[in-house]
């Protein structure tokens, strides 16, 4: 539930979750996620902070349950994915999706390897 909320939160950065990004969406969430989720209810959930997500893989009932620097990277890849599903990034999504990163510990170097397919949306990194 916290993955797919945090992948909402990237997806809505920008403020709306066009069609392309919905489906994109719902298909991540899908095949990261053993519980079925509709987006629906996940809209509907208060946006998750990266400072959670982190908070709540490092110490809180999740632990142990995935690395955080692989779920960074499922993350970041994830991500990218559902905010390209429109053919470009926002700054908002560029900036939500690099917090998310780097609450999970990710350095600046392996942020700018995971979105290296995208990089002149991320020219900061």
């Amino acid at each position: 539930m916290l993955y797919a909320r945090a992948l909402v939160a990237i997806a809505r950065a920008d403020s709306e979750i066009g069609l392309e990004e919905g489906s994109r969406l719902q298909q991540r969430i899908a095949d990261r996620c053993e519980t079925p989720l509709r987006i629906d209810d996940l809209l509907l959930e208060i946006t998750l902070a990266p400072e959670d997500l982190a908070e709540y893989v490092s110490g809180g009932p999740f632990r142990g349950a995935a690395h955080p620097a692989q779920l960074a990277e499922w993350l970041v890849s994830d991500g990218l994915s559902v905010i390209l599903a429109k053919g470009h990034v926002t700054q908002p999504e560029a900036n939500v999706l690099w917090r998310f990163a780097d609450a999970l510990g990710v350095s600046r170097d392996d942020f700018r390897k995971l979105t290296g397919s995208a990089s002149r949306w991320f020219p900061w990194t």
